[in-house]
């Protein structure tokens, strides 16, 4: 059994070494002729929108996304302080009311 089990690994690496060796040349090759024929187009010409517009101005333009709000300046408080009084309430105690005043 160790030597159907040793055939068997040495049958797959040599066909996955085939497999990569095949598909280095696709890729290194290229589309060529056919991929005229297919319909590709010159780099020139597919990194443009039917507008004229250049792919990467679309895809890295600084717009706000749809629906976001930017937020607001910030604004630095007002100084405000606090005054307070003693009054008299209906039944004739003093009660202290305080307010903020600029």
């Amino acid at each position: 059994m160790e030597r159907r089990s040793f055939l068997l690994g040495l049958f797959a690496l040599s066909a996955g070494a085939a497999t990569v060796a095949v598909a280095g040349k696709a890729d290194a090759a290229g589309l060529g002729a056919a991929g005229q024929a297919l319909g590709a187009m010159p780099s020139e010409k597919a990194a443009t929108l039917p507008d004229g517009t250049p792919i990467e101005q679309v895809q890295y333009s600084h717009r706000p996304h749809p629906g976001h709000r930017p937020r607001p300046p910030y604004h630095r408080p007002r100084p405000r302080r606090q005054v307070c009084t003693v009054h008299r309430n209906r039944f004739g105690r003093p009660v202290r009311v305080c307010r903020w005043v600029y």
